[in-house]
């Protein structure tokens, strides 16, 4: 235990400075009220995170089961929220057609343009993810590129290094991924990624209610 006063390192039963006699407990139970104050701001800051997630989820559920018929909508808020939580630069969300992704829903400053086809091989991180079923992690892309080549070359023509991939999968196919991006080497956390998991399955739900809707409405047709 340090003495405020001259330094001095004392015993942790110490309640007095054995070098210039000063008290030492009370600094000690100032650090620790310290500690506690820090402790509780962490807490209350992620309370309030979760808080401000589950409010995001609820409302594109509530998105979802309110206009089946705007799928384009839902799409977007799952990615404004998912690299809002995620502390991403930007988030696409891909769906699958054929042998090739297409970005459906982007947002961030990276460039993504809409209806962007990115072929499914596992030269590219959202291909492999699609191919593999899996979350794909990437630290830094730009200097990967004999493991993925095509998206090597797509991270050095966009700017962007750090990328995540994770499939969007509904009874076991792939029907699409979302990527998460950052221009900088920042590898994204577990928790990052479970999250970003859990947007990938409200994706998932509205994209299956949208085709659900669509063959309903046709077999109404006359």
């Amino acid at each position: 235990m340090q003495c405020p006063v001259c330094q001095q390192d004392n015993p942790s039963h110490a309640l007095f400075c054995l070098k210039c006699g000063g008290p030492v407990a009370a600094a000690a139970s100032l650090q620790s009220y310290a500690d506690l104050k820090d402790e509780n701001e962490r807490l209350r800051s992620s309370l309030t995170e979760a808080q401000d997630q589950q409010t995001a989820m609820s409302e594109i559920l509530r998105a979802i089961s309110a206009s089946p018929m705007d799928l384009q909508s839902v799409l977007d808020a799952v990615v404004r929220s998912v690299t809002r939580f995620c502390d991403a630069h930007d988030a696409e969300l891909y769906r699958l057609h054929g042998t090739n992704l297409h970005v459906a829903a982007h947002h961030g400053p990276i460039s993504a343009p809409m209806g962007r086809l990115i072929p499914v091989v596992r030269g590219t991180v959202a291909g492999r993810a699609a191919l593999e079923q899996r979350a794909v992690h990437v630290a830094d892309l730009q200097a990967e590129p004999e493991e993925f080549p095509v998206g090597h070359a797509l991270a050095r023509e966009f700017g962007y290094r750090t990328v995540v991939s994770v499939p969007l999968l509904c009874e076991g196919r792939t029907v699409g991924t979302i990527n998460l991006r950052r221009t900088d080497v920042s590898p994204f956390t577990d928790a990052h990624i479970a999250l970003l998991k859990t947007f990938a399955d409200q994706a998932v739900i509205a994209i299956e209610n949208g085709r659900l809707y669509t063959e309903q409405q046709e077999k109404n047709l006359p």
